[in-house]
């Protein structure tokens, strides 16, 4: 299968869209990238989008798949999708769903979301939409052997919620920024509890990219987890600051039962790798 695929591509390998091109090369396909912010910045906005139908059309992939595009103009999107197989892939939490990434949704052959609670409302304008998690990258979120270093972190930036849930720890929790890649993998294995906060009742690739690293996560619940993963098996639910103080200062105090649970969880996050994500978005389009 032709695939043409309209996302963020980066030499760093900071963008979960390398990997997922990478994914259904893996699976056999044919990947030609189409990194639409670099050329929006090389040739603006409306050339970059006049150019991209042109260039889809030359190509005549069986399948394009765009990644959430909020630069790119829906009509853009709509003469492509009249002529073309097209998947509509969405990976951000509720709160940041636009209508407009809905309309686009609407007029691809199918929709795939990341997010449990944002289906109903690409199901509302697409009847093809679906939920596909959008899981690790196994070429870099994996364990690695790295004294530790940090008794309880955080990974990524601390707004507001994150920041009044993880303050007035004991101990105090560590906050790691711009960790992409490796150096993430590496922060989790310095780690001897990772945290998360959900962002509106969803889990972020956050929660894969730790366990897939080997870490030992404590997580606010969401939307979908009990399917996934089980609470004291896999990983540990905290409810609310008490729960995780008492939470921290226990598995702080049982740190073999800690890497029992990490152990465990790192085994069943495989099934969430990006490969496996390629896998589905390309049985999707075979079926839809």
């Amino acid at each position: 299968m032709r695939i043409f695929f309209v996302a963020v591509f980066d030499e760093e390998n900071r963008s979960t869209n390398n990997s997922q091109a990478r994914g259904f090369e893996a699976a056999g396909h044919e990947v030609f990238r189409y990194s639409f912010r670099d050329r929006a910045a090389a040739i603006g906005d409306k050339n970059r989008d006049m150019e991209l139908v042109d260039v889809v059309d030359k190509h005549s992939p069986d399948l394009v798949v765009f990644s959430k595009c909020a630069e790119i103009d829906l009509n853009a999107i709509v003469e492509i999708c009249s002529r073309h197989r097209s998947c509509y892939w969405y990976m951000d939490p509720i709160t940041s769903l636009r209508e407009d990434y809905v309309q686009k949704a609407k007029h691809c052959t199918f929709a795939v979301t990341a997010i449990p609670n944002t289906l109903e409302s690409f199901l509302r304008v697409n009847k093809n939409s679906f939920l596909v998690y959008e899981g690790f990258d196994h070429t870099v979120d994996k364990p690695h052997d790295i004294e530790k270093q940090f008794d309880v972190s955080f990974i990524g930036s601390l707004h507001s919620e994150r920041n009044a849930m993880l303050s007035n720890l004991d101990p105090n929790v560590v906050n790691i920024t711009s960790a992409y890649g490796t150096m993430h993998a590496q922060a989790v294995c310095a780690s001897r509890i990772n945290l998360n906060v959900s962002t509106s009742g969803a889990a972020s690739d956050r929660v894969f990219k730790v366990m897939a690293a080997g870490g030992f996560l404590m997580s606010t619940d969401w939307e979908g987890r009990s399917e996934m993963f089980v609470d004291g098996e896999h990983l540990v639910i905290y409810h609310d600051k008490s729960d995780l103080q008492e939470k921290i200062t226990y598995y702080l105090n049982h740190s073999v039962e800690a890497d029992l649970i990490a152990s465990a969880g790192l085994k069943e996050v495989q099934k969430y790798n990006r490969d496996e994500w390629a896998k589905s978005i390309i049985k999707l389009a075979q079926e839809v």
